[in-house]
């Protein structure tokens, strides 16, 4: 980018203060979370992470790099979701194996292809829940380029 660190956080605490957008946001040095208002705030609603740092090749210049993704609550639901289904299908499956490889039947067996079956209904959730914070996502990013955006000046 082509300004400096300071005056990015400058404008996006600005941009935070006017409340133009549906966006709130803390600031904490170089670390900036932005996030949809309360009113505007769904389950599926997304959380933009950033740094702002200068560019050490360019004097004047800033890097800026971040993650737009899930708030926390989403993730460690669906890690908890895959990791539980997870180690139980493993166990469950193993028992099937070992009861099978003694030559007698189990329903356990069929806890490994379920298991996959619900990780998959999981992670097609998730894809719903994606789509369904798309404008959202869309909405945090135009936020950033429009704080960091600079106005080319017309010479006449």
């Amino acid at each position: 980018m082509a300004l400096p660190p300071e005056e990015i956080m400058g404008r996006i605490q600005q941009m935070i203060n006017e409340r133009r957008h549906p966006i709130i946001g803390n600031i904490v040095n170089e670390h900036i979370i932005l996030d949809i208002k309360a009113e505007d705030l769904h389950y599926w609603s997304p959380q933009l992470n950033f740094r702002v740092e200068p560019d050490e090749e360019v004097e004047g210049h800033s890097i800026v790099a971040g993650l737009i993704g899930p708030r926390p609550a989403v993730w460690t639901l669906f890690m908890f979701i895959y990791f539980s289904i997870g180690t139980l299908g493993f166990f469950i499956s193993s028992y099937g194996v070992a009861r099978w490889m003694l030559n007698e039947y189990s329903h356990a067996l069929w806890a490994f292809p379920l298991a996959i079956l619900f990780m998959l209904t999981a992670y097609k959730a998730g894809k719903v829940g994606e789509q369904m914070g798309r404008d959202q996502v869309e909405m945090l990013k135009y936020f950033v380029l429009e704080a960091i955006t600079v106005e080319k000046k017309v010479e006449k």
